[in-house]
């Protein structure tokens, strides 16, 4: 039995939609300046999750994704799933319109065999959507499947060749619960072709075609002792008609102020605790890079610090930090989310698939450069007061010596560096997040995902790394603020404004690098790092924990598409 068999044997219900123009003008501006800062790789974005404009289209259908389960599997097997989504795509103009959205994004330059990966992933969270509908069929035996079967006819026997395809749907059940004499009516009236079929050029082509259907000729094998229905074997392979997703198609809700007023509560709380925690790393760090060559290293600059100038040192600077870290958390974190949303928006759905990275740098970085005009006052004064011990004995009176030493504008004095290190800090922070809880969450079933434990876990390992990486980068900056704020040195007399800023900032990074080389720019790294680790794996985790208590996380706040809700009701 040997035919070629094309594409065009096959039966294509959607009809093809040319990719959209990008929103190219308005993500320019938003790329700008995360790309004259760092210019990172670009990375593949496979999400099943839907940007929100494409809401509109699905109409009602949603519904709030904690309540998302699956059937089981052996009811329903995957090849069946599948090949229902394509059915959906086909047949519920709904449904099809989505799929047309999807492909429509897909950026003109992706490669072919990207485009077919990508929208293989898209008929997947199709197929995780339809999968969910299938749970009240799942548990009745063959009545389920019948009662199935007649939901699907009543909605789809209009359909040219509606009844004829559903056939070929439900052959792939087993003989005992397949609908045998609606079955073998619908295949009555499907003429054959009178030619033979190659079932393997079949399956090949609807492999790497994600909407298509089985050739309108097809008719199934009917076994004489059984009467069941059965596809030719290379069409029963896994994965010829697509795998079920892991996550189904989902988009977030529509936020409003009190949802960013919960980001704001949850990040100034996760942000202050973690911080406060960590006092004795920061005390330690900052002594590192202030006092070069004095300690050989972090448990001896601990145990020196502890020993000459009592325990009670190690939390030096503790109410500056709690207030610098709350002003942080209450700014940086629902600013985040908030401005990319906004880019993700003014992109649209083809310039978030193109440009992700910067877009997410671009966030991180407008978010930090706001916050940072709120904590440089704090981190000053805390800076301040580990270096110079008698400084105040309090951060209120440390403010107002501050102020009084050089006016209430040498606050400010460290704002350049402290910029340049919290920019960078903040957008590699929020993109390696995002990209590894991203990652790893890709990797889980649905169920696991939808645990508690699971997501917080992952938060931490995600912020354990983001916090190395972020730390790597935003360094040089680090210790250039350190040596700027403690005063002294070649800056003695200057921090009180004496000198213009960036005079100041050009002075110290000559004299760290005259006296210690570029290796200077790194002191007291390996301390940072773990204090990084720690610090932004426990910012992230105590904030997933606080939005979890407030009702935003992303499940709280995520909706799903429950395709098969166009049946009546049971």
């Amino acid at each position: 039995m040997i035919a070629a068999v094309s594409l065009a044997t096959l039966s294509l219900r959607v009809d093809p939609v040319g990719p959209r123009l990008s929103r190219r003008a308005a993500v320019a501006g938003l790329v700008a300046l995360p790309a004259a800062l760092v210019a990172p790789p670009q990375l593949p974005v496979e999400a099943a999750a839907v940007p929100p404009a494409v809401s509109a289209t699905l109409g009602s259908r949603w519904v709030p994704l904690t309540a998302f389960t699956v059937a089981e599997e052996a009811v329903f097997p995957e090849a069946f799933v599948m090949y229902l989504a394509r059915l959906f795509v086909a047949y519920d103009a709904t449904t099809a319109d989505w799929y047309r959205e999807q492909r429509s994004a897909i950026p003109p330059s992706w490669s072919e065999a990207k485009v077919s990966r990508t929208l293989q992933q898209r008929l997947g969270s199709i197929g995780a959507s339809v999968h969910f509908g299938l749970r009240p069929y799942a548990g009745t035996g063959s009545a389920g499947a019948a009662d199935l079967w007649a939901r699907l006819n009543g909605a789809w026997a209009d359909r040219p060749g509606g009844s004829a395809q559903l056939a070929l749907l439900f052959s792939l059940l087993s003989a005992e619960r397949q609908p045998l004499e609606p079955m073998g009516r619908a295949l009555q009236t499907q003429g054959a072709s009178g030619r033979p079929l190659d079932a393997a050029a079949i399956a090949a082509a609807l492999a790497a075609t994600p909407h298509a259907l089985l050739p309108a000729e097809m008719v199934p094998m009917q076994d004489a002792a059984t009467g069941g229905f059965a596809m030719p074997a290379p069409l029963r392979q896994a994965g010829v008609f697509g795998t079920v997703g892991r996550a189904p198609v989902s988009e977030e809700r529509k936020l409003d102020a009190l949802t960013y007023g919960r980001f704001a509560a949850a990040g100034a709380t996760g942000c202050a605790l973690t911080h406060a925690l960590v006092v004795p790393l920061d005390v330690v760090k900052t002594r590192l890079q202030t006092r070069p060559g004095k300690y050989s290293g972090f448990g001896d600059a601990a145990a020196t610090i502890a020993r000459e100038e009592g325990g009670g040192m190690l939390l030096q600077g503790m109410g500056a930090t709690i207030g610098g870290y709350l002003c942080y958390g209450i700014s940086v974190y629902p600013g985040y989310e908030l401005l990319k949303r906004v880019a993700f928006e003014l992109a649209g759905a083809q310039g978030v698939l193109e440009y992700r990275v910067p877009l997410v740098l671009g966030a991180g970085a407008l978010a930090t450069m706001f916050t940072c005009l709120l904590i440089t006052p704090w981190e000053a004064v805390r800076i301040r007061m580990v270096e110079r011990p008698d400084f105040a004995p309090d951060v209120a009176r440390g403010f107002a010596r501050y102020a009084e030493e050089g006016g209430a504008a040498s606050l400010y004095d460290g704002l350049p560096p402290l910029m340049v290190r919290q920019v960078l800090f903040g957008m590699v922070k929020f993109l390696i997040f995002d990209s590894c809880s991203d990652a790893i969450l890709a990797q889980l079933p649905a169920d696991a995902r939808a645990g508690a434990a699971v997501a917080l876990g992952v938060s931490l390992l995600s912020g354990a790394i983001a916090g190395v990486a972020a730390a790597v980068v935003s360094q040089p900056a680090d210790v250039l603020l350190s040596r700027v704020a403690r005063g002294g040195g070649e800056c003695a007399g200057a921090l009180p404004g004496d000198v213009n800023q960036l005079r100041l900032l050009q002075t110290e990074a000559l004299a760290i690098y005259r006296n210690y080389g570029p290796g200077g720019f790194y002191l007291g790294l390996g301390s940072r790092c773990l204090w990084s680790g720690a610090i932004i794996a426990g910012q992230f985790f105590l904030y997933d924990v606080f939005k979890g208590m407030m009702h935003v996380t992303a499940n709280d706040l995520s909706l799903f598409y429950d395709a098969m809700s166009m049946l009546p009701l049971r």
